[in-house]
């Protein structure tokens, strides 16, 4: 448990101090927004890296054990702590959500157009089904469950984790080819975001083909 502690500091600490690089001193947003605002675009990276690392130790340890297999058993305690910053990002959106901050999420009169709508649907069954996944990790409930019914309900987490892949590149994907989204070399956190989803997912495909060979 404190290696999996360490590894939540670190990734969490790296994704804040990049947040606050990239757009209170890069972007010069005021450092007002920063508690929620930039806070929260830290706690949304972190929670994908910490689920994606939990789905990456498996490919990881098949193709360098010695390296990765003693981090096997780090991966519920991973998962689940991400799953718990996917809530923390869920409120604090709540909290932020409006016009004055995500102006591109609406039309006038104040409602959803169809890029909010979609991001925020996809945002949803994410959390949702990370939601049944971390009630079954729960010891008692794992212990009631059958090892293959246990781990089908696991694996539900690869699609949840495209749903959030389809929640960030929505959100994000109109700012990622704009030259002034790349002030100094530094992506927008939706991009990384992405980028790490699909190289998560390529990852465990890559294990899948080599499997049926």
């Amino acid at each position: 448990m404190k290696k999996a502690s360490n590894i939540v500091l670190i990734v969490f600490v790296l994704c804040l101090a990049y947040a606050y690089v990239r757009y209170n001193i890069v972007r010069s947003v005021p450092f007002d927004n920063f508690p929620l605002y930039i806070g929260n675009k830290a706690v949304a990276m972190a929670a994908t890296i910490l689920i994606g690392l939990s789905f990456l130790l498996g490919p990881l340890s098949r193709f360098f054990p010695n390296l990765f297999v003693p981090y096997l058993p780090l991966r519920k305690h991973l998962g689940v702590i991400g799953f718990g910053l996917a809530a923390l990002h869920a409120i604090m959106s709540l909290v932020l959500l409006n016009p004055a901050n995500y102006s591109r999420f609406y039309i006038e009169g104040g409602k959803f157009n169809l890029v909010g709508e979609s991001s925020m649907l996809f945002g949803i069954l994410a959390f949702l089904i990370f939601a049944g996944i971390s009630i079954t990790s729960i010891p008692p409930v794992e212990e009631k469950m059958h090892p293959s019914e246990w781990k089908t309900v696991q694996r539900f987490g690869y699609l949840a984790y495209v749903f959030v892949l389809a929640h960030v590149a929505i959100m994000g994907y109109g700012g990622w080819f704009r030259p002034d989204s790349w002030r100094y070399g530094l992506a927008s956190i939706s991009l990384i975001s992405a980028l790490f989803i699909i190289f998560v997912l390529l990852m465990r495909i890559i294990v899948m083909v080599f499997a049926k060979k």
